[in-house]
């Protein structure tokens, strides 16, 4: 699960870069990869609800980053 990792490391990072509209880009990379399993129902399903996951913890991660970096400075 190490692109799951770098996946949510590099959507964290374009958020604190302020560079949030990149973050269609990965996703984009990302689905084109597995364009021709998302034919399957399930997967597709399954594939949706984990990058939505995925995205969701990298933004909260995002977040975090951002709040502690702003005490800091």
């Amino acid at each position: 699960e190490v692109i799951g990792i770098l996946e949510r490391v590099l959507i964290a990072a374009l958020i604190l870069a302020h560079a949030e509209a990149a973050i269609g880009l990965v996703i984009a990379a990302k689905t084109v990869a597995r364009f021709r399993q998302l034919d399957d129902r399930d997967f597709a399903e399954y594939y949706l609800l984990g990058t939505l996951c995925s995205v969701l913890i990298a933004v909260i991660s995002a977040l975090v980053a951002s709040a502690a970096l702003a005490t800091v400075a």
